[in-house]
């Protein structure tokens, strides 16, 4: 079975929950999942104003828990179960094509509190997840003051054989604060996410001196800076 079957299916199935809730008469969130170009993405993080809508991002899959590939018909049972859990906390999301060692879809998830993208990802058996969140740091020459701390969260443990993570238990692996885009992600066979069929990559665990973080002293919150001041 293909992707677009696999995501052809997880939609029917979306579609028939909400018809079945409509003759219940249980109220159901109509589905969040909005169209955005990986170009208005990038434009979104890269966004210099402090107090722009978008503060905080989340990459999450609920497809092949602890990075083991999982069955088809297990996948889109979990992918529908996410989609739900997003639509119930009101949250926008786009899709995301990827490989990470296997395909799978994800959504990248504007505005997601990190709590809650690392309770999803806990739910779902996730071995890690992606967060981001705007930040605002001293200004040196050279340097963008406003940008995004891409930080990658280890919430399982890879692979079966450990055993699990507590429910409070994540670890914090490695931040980035670049995205690569263009030629160089396209190339990629392995380690990507893509949206409309351009690829990126968060260089995550990188040792090419164009991706390493900078020291950044006095760094801070732009979320949490702007509403100290209302």
């Amino acid at each position: 079975m293909n992707k677009e079957v696999l995501k052809k299916m997880i939609k029917q199935v979306i579609l028939e929950n909400r018809k079945k809730s409509v003759l219940l008469e249980s109220p159901y969130l109509m589905e969040k999942e909005i169209q955005l170009s990986l170009d208005e993405v990038l434009k979104m993080l890269q966004n210099p104003d402090p107090r722009a809508e978008l503060q905080r991002v989340g990459i999450l899959t609920a497809e092949n828990p602890r990075g083991e590939s999982a069955d088809d018909a297990s996948n889109v049972k979990r992918m529908v179960d996410l989609r739900n859990s997003l639509d119930s906390i009101g949250l926008d999301y786009v899709e995301l094509a990827g490989k990470y060692g296997t395909e799978e879809t994800s959504y990248f998830i504007l505005n997601i509190k990190k709590q809650d993208l690392i309770d999803l990802g806990k739910k779902y058996g996730q071995a890690a997840v992606i967060g981001g969140e705007k930040l605002i740091r001293n200004y040196r020459e050279g340097q963008t003051s406003v940008y995004f701390r891409l930080t990658y969260y280890q919430t399982e443990p890879d692979g079966s054989e450990d055993p699990a993570f507590g429910p409070q238990e994540y670890y914090a692996v490695d931040d980035r604060d670049v995205i690569v885009s263009g030629k160089v992600a396209q190339a990629a066979p392995d380690f990507f996410s893509a949206i409309g069929g351009k690829k990126f990559q968060i260089p995550f665990f990188s040792k090419k001196p164009q991706h390493a973080m900078s020291d950044e002293p006095g760094v801070y919150s732009a979320e949490k800076a702007y509403r100290s001041k209302e």
